[in-house]
């Protein structure tokens, strides 16, 4: 038995790819061609996961989302500024960061994907 402790290195990874899994589930059950991609720059600026060129996301293990969790999305967004920006987390509550980024408890956005609200 693995235990995998909440603020955890292995949770942060375990919590991104439950969110990739999500997105996967989603895509073959409501039958929709999605592309899932990532994004990284030569700095180390990343962002997780690009759905359709359309919707960038980025996951984060953490119930305060600050601004050096912005880093990677802010970086995308001066090479793609049209894209929607979402940070998925442990938050209790949305919100919009000052510059645009929707950060959502990851409840929240797997009601509104599912909904079909996201894509």
């Amino acid at each position: 038995m693995v235990i995998i402790l909440t603020k955890s290195e292995l949770f942060g990874k375990a919590f991104e790819q439950f969110i990739f899994q999500e997105l996967i589930a989603y895509s073959n059950y409501k039958n929709k061609e999605i592309d899932v991609t990532y994004w990284r720059t030569a700095s180390g600026f990343k962002v997780d996961f690009i759905l359709n060129q359309e919707i960038a996301i980025e996951v984060k293990a953490s119930s305060h989302i600050q601004t050096h969790h912005l880093k990677g999305l802010n970086a995308f967004y001066e090479e793609y500024p049209a894209i929607k920006r979402y940070i998925i987390s442990l938050d209790v509550l949305p919100r919009i960061s000052e510059n645009g980024i929707q950060i959502m408890p990851w409840q929240v956005f797997l009601t509104e994907l599912w909904n079909g609200t996201i894509i």
